[in-house]
């Protein structure tokens, strides 16, 4: 969860430079939303599984959703095979594809995370 809200910062960062007409309340959202999914992992830790499950599932999931129709389904700027040449290019896209694994990877942990919550082994967690 850490390694994906580092790259979430970096991709938004990469975003703002590529795309200057991004409004300027959207990354500071996006990047307290993403430490949601942080916040779950430490109440994980402290016992409350439910709770950490939810904070790790909807945000990744929601996220892996949007991220994947942005950066590669759409006809807009935000797809990474469409952009054009550009000294960032390489860069967002590296960054798009990593967020997209970090967020298929997270939010299948949480919801692992719910089985260990209901009390049933995951084959993950052992």
């Amino acid at each position: 969860m850490t390694a994906h809200f580092l790259v979430v910062v970096w991709h938004l960062w990469l975003l703002v430079r590529v795309q200057p007409g991004t409004p300027s309340f959207l990354p500071p959202i996006l990047i307290l939303v993403n430490l949601l999914p942080v916040a779950g992992l430490i109440l994980f830790a402290k016992g409350s599984q439910k709770l950490a499950a939810s904070l790790v599932t909807v945000p990744l999931g929601i996220a892996l959703v949007i991220g994947f129709g942005a950066h590669f389904l759409s006809p807009g700027n935000d797809n990474v095979l469409h952009m054009p040449p550009g000294e960032l290019r390489l860069p967002f896209e590296v960054s798009a594809v990593l967020l997209v694994v970090l967020e298929a990877v997270g939010a299948f942990l949480g919801l692992q995370m719910f089985w260990v919550g209901r009390g049933k082994p995951a084959e993950s967690f052992h």
